[in-house]
């Protein structure tokens, strides 16, 4: 075998290896880097066979073609400039597919949500993930009819979850209230004085109010958390499990030997006090909230930002 071979495989395989052995999410973030460096792999693949299925007939065979073209310098740099041009055309379509669409019902929304972030939270450091939040929240798939619209609702026996952000009440086994988020939201701050349970299907500017609203509160009161980002993975599990449960969670982090309470990713993260008992789909508590946070930041956000991110706020 060749030297260089060696050399890319043998290389490859040892920074693979280096990454994993030191993954603080226990091969998370090494497994979202491949998928990163895979996505323009398949976009090239696409690409390749789009441009033969495309140019399969006889007058446009490339071999052909280039043979004939190289007879002459002009010809042959003609040629290679048309290929490029084609290829560049597929590169950019199947590459824009390949990282995620934004499903077709959001485009509806998305300037409602522009407006409604830099009106209640111009501060945000992620504006994107409000889009992957609430695609996390009505979305059973990004093509169901309920996904990314304000009709969307889970309910059973015991919870009602409303919306676009899938604002929730919940009773007890006699019947009695046990805490209702809407209520707790529209007495919290005047701009939802609208909202109520019997007009919030109809309200889609206010469900994405209260979910900016509500991701505010839990990030200023987290406020001590001074990575902006890691403070955002700990308010997206609030918002998906509650501040409190988070904050016994921190509490726990800290007295567990090599745990920062300051740190999401690797700490806190790895810190659950929630139930392991199966829920839905044989997931607890405990493996749900932690789905949440890493679909809807690592997953699901960055398809939003050419639409909520600060760059797309420039006018």
């Amino acid at each position: 075998m060749r030297f260089r071979y060696l050399f890319i495989f043998g290389g490859s395989a040892i920074v693979l290896a280096a990454l994993f052995a030191t993954d603080p999410d226990q091969g998370i973030s090494t497994g979202m880097l491949l998928l990163g460096l895979v996505t323009p792999l398949l976009a090239l693949g696409f690409a390749h066979y789009g441009r033969k299925a495309t140019h399969d007939y006889p007058e446009a065979d490339a071999r052909r073609l280039f043979a004939r073209a190289s007879e002459s310098p002009t010809g042959a740099g003609l040629a290679l400039v048309a290929l490029a041009i084609v290829f560049y055309g597929l590169v950019g379509l199947f590459g824009s597919v390949a990282h995620g669409q934004v499903p077709a019902a959001a485009h509806q929304h998305l300037l409602g949500l522009q407006a409604e972030i830099r009106a209640h939270f111009n501060g945000h450091p992620m504006p994107e993930y409000f889009g992957g939040l609430i695609e996390h929240e009505s979305c059973i798939s990004l093509t169901h009819s309920r996904c990314w619209s304000s009709k969307s609702r889970l309910k059973t026996a015991r919870e009602e979850g409303a919306g676009l952000g899938q604002l929730t009440r919940a009773w007890r086994p006699d019947g009695s209230l046990r805490f209702d988020a809407l209520a707790e939201m529209r007495d919290r701050h005047p701009a939802l004085r609208e909202l109520s349970w019997r007009t919030i299907y109809d309200r889609p500017e206010l469900q994405m109010r209260a979910v900016v609203l509500k991701v505010r509160d839990d990030y200023t009161t987290l406020r001590v958390v001074a990575d902006p980002l890691e403070r955002l993975a700990m308010t997206d599990a609030a918002y998906n499990g509650g501040l409190g449960g988070l904050q016994r969670e921190r509490r726990a982090c800290q007295i567990k030997d090599g745990c920062d309470p300051q740190r999401w990713w690797g700490h806190v993260e790895h810190t659950c006090l929630k139930s392991r008992t199966p829920l839905y789909g044989n997931r607890s508590a405990c493996d749900i909230n932690r789905h949440h946070v890493a679909d809807v930041i690592q997953r699901r956000a960055p398809k939003y930002r050419a639409h909520l991110g600060s760059a797309s706020w420039e006018s």
